[in-house]
């Protein structure tokens, strides 16, 4: 997905030995390659070509400098004017990217009606098992970003009686960081479908118990997964793109996996990394693209500020402004609780080496077509009043239904 909203990172080290700071945690935007701020480089140099050809102009005639002025304010406009919250070249290329999908079809549908359906987000999608050391077998996801595996956390307890720890980010982060793996990155995805409220007085209800900041709605049914991805660009860049060496790449996944699993039954927490079917389940419901029937797929459609799952509406955001560090999760808690018909979070983070931690979040909420504008607006205006802003993905509505799903983060 494109980029030009400031990405966030965290300062806070993870892992049991690190330093100890004097003050607290922050969330800071940070310095994205290839640009400057918020500029990209190519629309610094497009700006300085511009006004040294005016520059230029003023020794030549009359003719030549209105020409230079005009075209040169020309540049200057198509290269830094902004269009509801993104750079105008960057919205042209969303444009563009928008339409290809629209026009696109999946090269072939699988006999699988959960694929042929995820293949209209992903077309380049497969999901094979790999056997572990253990004799199990770990579903590992191909699509054309990368590979990715996923785990989902047990849970043994009825979800309103379940008192089960938050899940220790830091560990996750920690044990990914240790394998020193270039390119992976893990991600959480919290799928809730909350408890039903009545239709004209869900937003006000969500906004009042916001404002007030008491205790958290329980959902009917909440799961969460966490994934491990490997990019392929990272991959190419780092020279291990021969076919020798990406054919190694799902069985680094997958050991991945292991270990992210394994530190957090270290922490007494039970995860159970899932084989295709259940990767292939975790996908369609997560996305809401299960077959009614079984057989028949369902076949999903892109609008440019909203994604159809055929049952649902889906809108994705995402998390441009924080609040505090002390406040982050309690925010997280409440985006799960929309009053909608089904909500995801997703985060996913990056070891960054040192003290830092790319930190990417995304939420998607789905409600009946005539329902999902009331919804959408609830969350907006409850995220403001929790001190976070929210962005609204349009033209990237479909890659960011595949990128709330349990993929890693889909394309980075």
């Amino acid at each position: 997905m494109t980029g030009s909203p400031v990405h966030i990172r965290a300062t806070a080290r993870v892992g049991a030995d690190a330093p100890k700071r004097t003050g607290p945690a922050t969330l800071l935007p940070r310095r994205r390659p290839g640009h400057l701020g918020s500029l990209h480089v190519v629309q610094l140099l497009l700006a300085e070509a511009a006004i040294v050809a005016i520059l230029v102009a003023f020794g030549r005639n009359l003719v030549v400098l209105v020409v230079a002025v005009a075209l040169g304010l020309l540049v200057l406009v198509v290269s830094l004017g902004r269009q509801q919250g993104r750079w105008w070249l960057e919205r042209r290329v969303m444009t563009w990217q928008f339409q290809r999908r629209r026009r696109s079809r999946p090269p072939s549908l699988p006999e699988d009606a959960r694929l042929s359906a995820l293949q209209w987000l992903a077309p380049g999608l497969v999901v094979d098992d790999l056997a572990a050391p253990d004799g199990s077998q770990i579903g590992v996801g191909r699509d054309d970003a990368g590979w990715f595996a996923v785990a989902t956390l047990s849970s043994s307890a009825p979800m309103r009686d379940d008192a089960r720890p938050p899940l220790p980010l830091d560990t996750l982060v920690s044990a990914l960081a240790e394998a020193d793996q270039p390119g992976a990155v893990v991600q959480v995805v919290t799928h809730s479908i909350p408890a039903p409220a009545h239709q004209d007085t869900s937003g006000q209800s969500y906004r009042e118990l916001l404002h007030r900041y008491g205790p958290v709605g329980v959902p009917v049914d909440r799961v969460t997964w966490f994934a491990v991805r490997l990019d392929a660009q990272a991959l190419a860049e780092l020279g291990a793109d021969l076919p020798e060496q990406t054919a190694q790449a799902p069985t680094v996944v997958a050991a991945l996996l292991r270990r992210l699993v394994k530190a957090l039954r270290r922490e007494g927490i039970a995860a159970q990394p899932l084989d295709r079917e259940g990767l292939l389940d975790a996908l369609a419901r997560s996305c809401d693209l299960a077959p009614p029937d079984g057989s028949t797929p369902v076949r999903p459609r892109e609008d440019w500020n909203v994604w159809y799952s055929g049952r649902l509406a889906h809108r994705s955001y995402w998390i441009r402004d924080w609040p505090s560090v002390a406040q982050a999760t309690a925010l997280l808690d409440w985006l799960s609780t929309a009053p909608a018909a089904l909500t995801s979070v997703a985060l996913v983070l990056a070891p960054q080496g040192g003290d830092d931690v790319d930190i990417r979040c995304l939420t998607r909420v789905a409600a009946v077509p005539e329902q999902l504008a009331s919804v959408c607006q609830a969350v907006v205006r409850g995220a403001k009043l929790a001190h976070a802003g929210l962005f609204e993905l349009g033209g990237e509505q479909g890659p960011a239904a595949y990128a709330t799903a349990p993929t890693g983060g889909g394309p980075r």
